[in-house]
């Protein structure tokens, strides 16, 4: 029996015969907009990321300087006015190279410092500088005698020291006259370091201004 177009058997063959359904496919336009909004939410990451390490790493070496200093001041509340403030006398343990007059302080652990100082006695006019000197300012600008200290780790991981900083130190005692004698001493300390923030090197510079009487121990 022949199958007429149209009758109940072709009927039933285009029931069979489901037709699929038309799917609309994503187009390279809207492919490379959703890429072009992700690259730029992550490139948003990455800049908060960064900036946030180099607000954390800036904020960690000024504590770190500025703990190394404050211990460096609470060692010379402790120093004998009279004879080791400054010292005029040769230390037999202070580098060969190094003349007085200084002073000897610990800054960590293991290092032990003679700073060098620019000692002005009581009528003299004072040669502390009274601001703190700019960032481009050396030490030779301002007859100050520069103490480097070397390269101080801050913290380690297994042994290995992860962190360092690298600190210059400018000494000034001046004293100041009290009537007839000499009874108080003003010390200054400008501290310099720097670090790497990406590929530019970043310098901070501060002042520190004690005063010691020969009544104060």
């Amino acid at each position: 029996m022949a199958i007429r177009p149209g009758g109940v058997q072709g009927a039933s063959i285009e029931a069979l015969v489901q037709r699929p359904k038309k799917s609309r496919a994503v187009t390279l336009v809207e492919v490379m907009v959703a890429l072009t909004l992700m690259a730029g939410v992550m490139l948003g990451f990455i800049g908060t990321f960064i900036q946030s390490r180099r607000v954390t790493e800036s904020s960690v070496l000024h504590a770190a300087a500025t703990s190394m200093i404050y211990g460096v001041i609470e060692q010379i509340k402790q120093l004998d006015y009279t004879t080791l403030l400054p010292s005029y006398e040769t230390d037999p343990f202070a580098p060969s190279d190094l003349d007085p007059p200084y002073f000897r302080v610990r800054l960590n652990q293991s290092k032990v410092v003679w700073l060098r100082v620019v000692h002005t006695k009581a009528g003299d006019t004072p040669a502390a500088p009274t601001t703190t000197p700019a960032a481009t300012v050396a030490a030779s600008d301002i007859d100050a005698i520069d103490n480097y200290t070397g390269s101080i780790p801050l913290s380690t991981v297994t042994g290995t020291a992860s962190q360092q900083i690298n600190m210059n130190i400018w000494v000034w005692i001046d004293e100041i006259p009290d009537g007839d004698a000499s009874e108080v001493k003003k010390i200054t300390l400008v501290y310099t370091y720097s670090y790497l923030d990406g590929r530019v090197e970043r310098v901070i510079r501060d002042r520190e201004v004690i005063i010691r009487t020969r009544f104060d121990q």
